[in-house]
């Protein structure tokens, strides 16, 4: 074997362990919090994983293209459902109700792309995160023209969430998690006649120096749960969850309350980081409960924002 080549091997042998290093990380992600970042990069680990894989068998080092096929394998497991689930989706009937999601980034340069966003789409219920700084008071100010109500009725300067709706808006409150940092929205709306109630939340971001913010995020996922479990009408959660649908906590999120996401069975719909397409990570959701099928689920255009925005294409179905 030339030097060259052992070298080659080399490498793919450390690429290799380093991958399995890092699917044993995603395994072990509520040992600690820091395994818990590595949980979200699913699809790219997929794709490292067969590109590696390939370049193994090329250069015959079958045992490393075994461990990449493994490393491919439960990845590929774990994220599956994205394309193979969401049986409901195609279900005929109902109330038809489109949202739009999107953190808008309270820094945003363009914040008329938002409102470009909201006008091209028309959407029914509009939940919007961040749009906190001066900036967007004509923007909020042109939304609340297009939309007869919203919700909440403070101020429109500085609310973490806030949700425009073209259906009546009965009663809002804006929820503070018990040790929690970030409030976010609960609001019902009043749907073909049926109360549903919509939830705009925006977690904290977990930090990849402490775990301090990590567990913040968890407990109020946590509260979220709590307080979409005890809802006895159809509901809506939507906003910018800071965790992807592989990490424990947000699985922990979905069974506590009896959620669904809205996205499985519409593929891989990455939301951030905007500006790096490599590393995009669906951290943006649509989550569901009760009578409502999701027909669409797709990422919105750039806003000038560090996230894509998600559109969803609901019905409201009669049986609850």
């Amino acid at each position: 074997m030339r030097k060259g080549q052992r070298a080659l091997n080399l490498l793919l042998m450390l690429a290799a362990a380093g991958l399995a290093l890092v699917t044993v990380f995603t395994l072990a992600a509520r040992l600690w919090w820091a395994f818990d970042l590595f949980s979200h990069f699913r699809l790219q680990y997929v794709i490292a994983a067969l590109t590696l894989g390939v370049a193994a068998l090329a250069m015959r080092a079958y045992p490393t293209a075994a461990v990449l096929a493994v490393v491919a394998l439960v990845h590929g497991w774990t994220i599956k459902d994205l394309w193979w689930g969401g049986a409901a989706s195609a279900a005929p009937g109902g109330v038809p109700l489109r949202v739009v999601s999107a953190n808008v980034l309270s820094q945003n340069r363009t914040p008329e792309k938002v409102l470009e966003l909201v006008r091209a789409v028309d959407a029914d219920l509009v939940v919007l995160v961040d749009a906190r700084q001066k900036r967007w008071q004509p923007v909020l100010t042109a939304l609340g023209a297009l939309y007869p109500y919203s919700a909440p009725q403070a101020s429109r300067e500085r609310r973490p969430v806030i949700l425009f709706s073209r259906h009546p808006i009965v009663d809002q409150q804006v929820v503070r998690p018990p040790g929690g940092r970030r409030p976010y929205l609960v609001a019902e709306v009043v749907v073909g006649g049926e109360t549903v109630v919509v939830a705009g939340v925006h977690p904290s971001s977990p930090s990849p120096s402490g775990p301090g913010d990590t567990r913040r995020r968890n407990r109020e996922l946590d509260h979220i749960a709590e307080v979409a479990s005890e809802a006895d009408r159809p509901l809506i959660a939507a906003g910018d969850f800071n965790t992807t649908p592989w990490s424990p906590y947000f699985q922990d999120l979905l069974a506590g309350a009896g959620l669904r996401n809205a996205a499985e069975g519409h593929g891989y719909i990455g939301t951030w980081p905007a500006l790096f397409w490599p590393a995009l990570i669906p951290i943006d959701h649509v989550l569901l409960k009760g009578p409502l099928a999701a027909t669409t689920v797709r990422r919105g255009p750039a806003i000038g924002s560090d996230h894509f925005p998600i559109i969803a294409d609901l019905r409201l179905l009669p049986g609850f």
